[in-house]
């Protein structure tokens, strides 16, 4: 808000609501600013070559490991990395 304020010169001295700001410069809700860049992202990524590192970060699945128990069932687990 301190930014919106700052474009439109008005001061907190002004005691002028946030919403009454965010109406003047035509500002959405940030929630729906928000999922609307991320739908643009996504958009953005699906269109890219398969080569491209984004790309192959978004499609990234997991490995699954199976380890043999006492009893020779096989467990499945997923496996973590950290960073």
């Amino acid at each position: 808000m301190k930014f919106l304020r700052h474009l439109l010169g008005i001061t907190k001295l002004d005691k002028e609501k946030n919403q009454c700001t965010m109406e003047k410069m035509g500002a959405q809700n940030i929630v729906k600013e928000i999922k609307q860049y991320q739908k643009k992202w996504l958009q953005h990524v699906e269109r890219m070559d398969t080569n491209r590192l984004p790309k192959q970060a978004l499609q990234y699945k997991p490995k699954v490991a199976t380890t043999c128990t006492e009893d020779g069932h096989n467990q499945t687990t997923k496996t973590s990395t950290t960073m």
